[in-house]
Parts: C-alpha cells; structure tokens; sequence
C-alpha cells in the first residue's frame, strides 16, 4: 500500500488563503456572471424574434401566393374566355346555312375577329362533308382563308391572301395538302355536345406553335351538324408568367392533369416526341429539379400548398387548379423559403453585430470593475502586509535592544540571534552579516543563517580576486538588489561561486558604513519583496556598524592580508603558448583579422589518445612524435602555409591568397600523403590505423591572436565541417564534401560515400578521396 505525506506550508494561514479565493472569486464571478446573463438574455431574444419573425413571414408568403395564384387563373380564365366569345359570336352570327353560303359572312366577320381579339390565332370552320375554311391574321395587318371544298369529286386546298381592306391579293392550291378537319380533336370532341369543348395543348397543324382550340357546332341547312373552332396560342400566357416577380428566383407554370406544360416563363414548351411529332413538354422533361419535386409531391399530396428540400436548400411548393378554363389545369408555384424569409437573418445577423457591440462595452466595464476590485484587495493586502511588516519590525528591534551586546565590538562569538531576526522579519532563506578584513581583500562571514535548514555558518572568506566586481560595487557603497544574481555583472561571480551551490537567486546586499567608509554588508539571499524589507536591513547595517568597528588595524598580517614582498624572487616556469608545426609559412604580423572566402581545410583526427603516447617499436620517439614529424615533412614538400596540432588533432590550411586557386589540390595531394604515411607508421608499430582524415573547401576567418608570442588562429565553417567530416570517416580514409568534390573531381579519384547532415545547409553529399587520377 502506498501512502502519501501531505506538505503543509506553515507560513499561509489556509483561513486567510480560504478569503482570499472567496473575494477573488466574488470579484470576477459577479461581472463574469452579469456578462454572462446579458449574452444568453440577447441570444434567447434574438432566437425568439428569429421564430417569431420566420413564421410570420412564412404566413404572409402563403397569402401573397394565394393571391398570387388567384391572379394568374383570373388572368388564364379572361385570357380563354375572350376567345370563347368569339366562338359563341360566330355560332350566333352564322346559325343555319351551308358553310359555302357563309363564306362571305366568314370572311368578313372573321378579319374583324382576328384584330380585335389578339390572343386568337386561327377561325375553325369544318362540316360533315369534310369542307373546311380556316381564316388567320397575314402580312401588313391582313388575312389569309384556307378553303376546302371536298365535293364527291376532286378535293381542292386553296388559300386566299386579303390585304387589310379585304380585297383579294391572290390564290394559290396547295394540292399536298391533306389536313382533314374530321379527325381532328376539336371536331370529335365538339360533335356529341351542344356546350363548348376544350382541347388540350398540342402543337398547332399551321403555326407549329402550342396552343389549345375550343370549339362548338351548329345545325346546318341539310341537318348536318358544322363545327367553329378557335385556335388560341400560349405565347401570351408564357410571357405573362414571365412578367410575374415572385420573390427573387421563383417561378409559376401552368400544368394540366397529365403533367403536360401549357405555360412557362422561361421559354417554349414544345419536345419533340418519340415519333418524330411536336409535342408539348412534361414537367419532368423541363431539366429543372425543384419543379420536378414539386410536380411529385403534387402527384402524391393533392393540390395544396408545402415545403419541400431540393439539394440541402428549403422551397415552398404551391399548386392550385384553375377553375372555368381549359381541361383540368392547375397553377404550380416555387420559390426559395429564402426569398421570403432571408431578410429576416440578415437582419438577425445585423442586431446580433449591434448587441456585441453593447456585449463588447459591457465586459470592457466589467474588466474595468475587475481590475479596481483586484487593485482595491492588492491595496489592502500591501496595507496588511505593510503592517504586519512593521510590527514584525518592531518587534525585532525591541528583541535586539534588549540585547545590547549583540552591537559590542569587543564579542568575539557569531551575531547568530541578529542573523536569525533577519531572516525571520524579512523571510529571506538566507541572512549573513560581512566583514571587509585583510585591507578591504577578504570578504569575511561573521554569520549566515539559514532559514530553511535552521543552520549557522560563519568563518567563510570570500577574496577580492576572485569577485572584484562585488567588492568593487560594495565598497563604492552601491545596495544592490537584483532579482537574478547569475545574470547581473555585480553578482554573477558570487552566484557562481557560492550561491549556486546553495540553490539561491536573488541578492539584497546593503553596504554597513562606519566614519563614512565601508566597513562589510548585510546580506539577504532569496527575500520576498516585501515593504519595508530595504529600510529594515539599512537600520540593521547601521546597528551592525558599531559591532564591526575599525578593527582590521589590529589584525596580524597575516589575517590582513599583507601583500607580499616585492623583492622575493619568483620561480620561473617554462610556458608554451605556441600550437604552429609550421610557424614560419605565416607572418602573424603581416595578416590581420579577414574572411577568406576560398580556404582548403584538411583536419586529422587520432581516435585513440592513449595509442598517441606509445613508444614506437626499436625507437626513443613516441607515436605522436613521428606523426607530427610527418605532417611537418608533407607540408613542407606541399606547401601548406598552416599546421596546427590541437590536441589529438590536426588542423591544415591552404588559399589564404587572393588567387591562390590551386589550394584545394594542395591540401587533397597532402592529405593522401598523410593518409599514406599514418597507416604505414601504425602497419609498423603494429596498431589499428586509428585515424580519421576529413577535408573541405568554404570560409574561414583568421586572425593574430594573443601577445608575444603573437599567433595566427584559424576558425569558422571550414574549419567545423572539415573536423565533421573528420569525425564521421571510416578509419584509415579521407572524407571529403561536395564542395571540395566539384573543386578536385577532374584530377582526383573519389567514390560517393552517401549523403550527410550540414547545420545551415541542409543534406549534403559526402566523398571518399581515393589517389589521384
């Protein structure tokens, strides 16, 4: 079973920290929750407006197409019924008599007819003996007869041409001609039936235009009945239908009961049907999907008025019949629910943009009273601290006066309870009292208390050389306080030296003054800002003043830290600052600081450090001896300007002219001869070739560095992917980059190594530098 210790910090009062979090969340839950009310107040308004408003709108849509399709029938039924007038007209006008005793009665009645009724196209008139005469409109307001005349002989088609004075222009047979008005569906239908009689939409004979007839009979002299028909286009009605504005993308067509279209607004209605005939359309052949659904629900529900969704969108479906006109025809409406109801989200949308406006000035006021509540509580809580700070103080005075000889000069034992006050009053973990001894050289602890570990420290010495930068600063009489020691110049040697082993940060050192000179310091590690703390620790610094007291005159010199005799003599010590193997191939004074651009850099790198110092076999010279012996011989022989040996490796550089273009085969013919030489020298002492060897071409930066002996240093990104490609070749072999591959290909021999990553540069390919071609 695993149990757990709970840390309980015993400096928070939890009655205190349960207040806090109470006003703290009373604080910002009452405006939070204010805000809060007053979004979900303007969107439950806004969702109710938005129902009530939708609804309404879609009731008056139900009336504005209710009365929209009472319109369309009044206008389908006076549009029909004009030309019912006429047939009647005609009936009454002609009444008994052989259609060829009429004939001028025809002729004349109908140029009347046809100019005062416009939606009339065509004046049927057939008898049973199949003669026939059909009478419409011609050119420059004129008329044109098709007369019949079947008598048991020969049957003959003439048409007769009528200027608009009615006189005959001319006549012309049409013997191909074989139209017979007998079988024809006005002519059927009206035979049985002294009422008028509808056709349905067809394609006009003459005209191939749609249209429907009516059409009525009367008795003729012989008993037989004859029949006058009127043909009446439905050009006039598409075009009204189009005139029509119903919202901003709906339509209304006129259908019949078999789905055929009698009128559209957006143009013809003819198919071609299968037989090759014209026909009038169906609904469904019209290619437009929402009338197609709507032509379906009517088929399945009745006439009536309903919603229906097509391709994700909302449209509200009527349909409704058109009495006293025509055979079973009815009125489709659709249109986008948008159309009418769209006007009602944008203005939503518009009066939730305004709301957040008020929403946006109700939470900056809410903010506002937020941050004063905070501040007024952060005001009240540095007052509290304030004086709890005080009183803290005062009590810790009180403690120290009544301990006089905490501030005696002559005690020579630790200010432990002093150290102990501090840090209680102030809560820094760490509190120590400083003497200047030694001539102002030694930092010296006459106590440290820590808080934490409840521990005394006293006895530690902090020198002068080793932090001139605090001794500097404190003894100028600077109070330093910084929050972060390792990054303040005054304190980063401190922090480095000391406070970093104990875990600390933050520094309150106050200078302790005697006789306007600096005596030591008062130091607090890791001290909350708390008010107050600063004029503490600078009371404490002049109490601790009259403890310190003008005493380094009376240490020895040796706790002064006497400075030593100038005339005792110093040991000499042999020092090397020299790395060159060729230090006369470059003249340190006549080369300043420069970027060279094309550099050849070969970097040779020995895997095992402890092989470098063995004795090689029948000789007095180490290993390392011979092969520095060798580079020096190859450079020489080659002309390597630099050879460096750091370490356990080897740098070597060439080009550092301006037109010193043969540096890259330089250092590739030296670095094969190294290459060479290394693996004889380890073949005959008998050890693993343990050398790397890694060349590059790119920019280097060089430089005198140092005093005499002035030095010539070379560094940069030559120099670092040489020693990469050193450092990732296969023992014994030469690894060379693409740049120094395109720079030697034509006269060396390499063989691809595969590719590698260069920091800046991304993914490279990498050679193995075999000889030379």
């Amino acid at each position: 079973m695993v149990t757990g210790v709970q840390v309980v910090d015993i400096n928070v009062d939890p009655v205190d920290q349960r207040r806090r979090r109470r006003r703290a969340l009373s604080r910002l839950g009452i405006p939070i929750g204010g805000v809060t009310l007053m979004v979900v107040a303007i969107l439950a308004i806004a969702l109710y407006s938005d129902r009530v408003n939708r609804v309404g709108a879609l009731a008056l849509s139900d009336e504005l197409l209710a009365a929209l399709q009472q319109r369309i029938a009044l206008e389908v039924t006076d549009y029909l019924d004009a030309a019912a007038g006429v047939l009647r007209l005609e009936r009454d006008a002609v009444r008994d008599g052989a259609l060829a005793e009429k004939l001028p009665l025809i002729e004349t009645m109908s140029s009347s007819l046809l100019r005062e009724v416009p939606q009339t196209t065509n004046l049927l008139f057939a008898d049973a003996a199949g003669n026939f005469v059909l009478v419409r409109r011609g050119e420059a307001g004129g008329t044109e007869m098709k007369l019949i005349v079947n008598p048991p002989g020969a049957r003959r088609v003439t048409w007769i041409r009528y200027d608009d004075k009615g006189a005959e222009l001319g006549r012309a047979d049409d013997p191909a001609d074989d139209y017979d008005a007998r079988t024809r569906d006005w002519y059927i239908g009206a035979r049985g039936s002294d009422a008028l009689y509808w056709t349905g939409a067809y394609i006009f004979f003459t005209g191939h235009v749609p249209g429907l007839t009516v059409s009525a009979r009367y008795g003729g002299a012989d008993g037989q009945p004859s029949l006058f028909g009127v043909d009446i286009t439905l050009d006039a009605l598409s075009r009204f239908l189009g005139t029509l504005e119903i919202g901003r993308h709906g339509q209304a067509i006129i259908i019949d009961d078999t789905g055929h279209v009698i009128a559209a607004p957006h143009g013809s209605a003819v198919q071609q049907a299968a037989n090759g005939d014209l026909a009038t359309a169906r609904v469904d052949q019209l290619g437009d999907d929402v009338l197609t659904h709507a032509y379906d629900r009517y088929r399945i529900d009745g006439s009536g008025h309903r919603a229906i969704d097509v391709d994700g969108r909302r449209y509200i479906s009527a349909v409704t019949p058109i009495s006293g006109a025509g055979r079973n025809w009815s009125v489709m409406i659709v249109v986008p629910e948008d159309d009418f109801v769209g006007f009602i989200a944008r203005n939503d949308g518009r009066t939730l943009a305004l709301s957040l406006v008020i929403v946006g000035v109700a939470t900056l006021l809410a903010l506002l009273l937020v941050q004063q509540g905070f501040r007024a509580d952060r005001s009240a809580r540095l007052a509290l601290d304030r004086q709890t700070v005080m009183s803290r103080q005062s009590a810790a005075f009180a403690t120290l006066a009544a301990d006089a000889g905490l501030i005696d000069p002559a005690r020579n034992d630790p200010p432990r309870s002093l150290t102990e006050t501090l840090a209680n009053v102030t809560g820094a973990r760490r509190a120590s009292i400083l003497r200047f001894t030694a001539g102002e050289r030694i930092l010296r602890c006459e106590d440290c208390c820590d808080r934490d570990m409840g521990g005394h420290i006293d006895g530690l010495e902090l020198h002068r050389d080793e932090l001139p930068q605090l001794f500097a600063h404190l003894l100028a009489g600077d109070e330093i306080d910084v929050a972060d020691a390792a990054h303040d110049v005054r304190t980063a040697e401190l922090h480095r030296v000391m406070m970093r082993t104990f875990g600390t940060t933050a520094l309150l050192a106050m200078p302790i003054r005697r006789h306007g000179r600096v005596v030591g310091a008062v130091a607090l590690e890791d001290a909350p800002a708390r008010a107050g703390n600063r004029d503490f620790v600078r009371a404490v610094a002049n109490m601790v003043a009259l403890r310190l007291g003008d005493t380094a005159a009376a240490l020895p010199a040796r706790e002064r830290g006497a400075a030593p005799d100038p005339a005792a003599p110093h040991e000499t010590v042999a020092r090397s600052f020299v790395s060159d193997l060729r230090p006369v191939e470059i003249d340190p004074t006549r080369l300043g600081a420069e970027i060279f651009r094309d550099v050849a850099v070969m970097v040779l790198r020995f895997t095992d450090a402890t092989a470098m110092a063995l004795r090689v076999a029948g000789g007095e010279r180490c290993l390392s001896d011979e092969i520095a012996r060798i580079l020096q011989q190859v450079a020489a022989e080659h002309g390597i300007p630099y050879l460096k040996l750091v370490g356990h490796e080897v740098v070597a550089a060439a080009g550092f002219g301006k037109a010193d273009a043969a540096a890259a085969s330089l250092i590739a013919d030296a670095a094969l001869a190294v290459r060479d030489r290394c693996a004889a020298l380890f073949e005959d002492s008998k050890h693993v070739a343990d050398f790397q060897i890694g060349i590059d071409c790119g920019a280097a930066i060089g430089s005198i560095v140092g005093s005499e002996p002035r030095m010539f240093n070379l560094w940069g990104d030559a120099v670092t992917v040489a020693q990469t490609m050193a450092a990732s070749a296969l023992p014994g072999t030469v690894q060379a980059t693409e740049a120094a591959y395109r720079r030697l290909r034509h006269d060396f021999l390499f063989r691809q190594r595969g590719s590698f990553y260069l920091p800046q540069v991304g993914e490279a390919r990498t050679f193995v530098l075999a000889g030379r071609l």
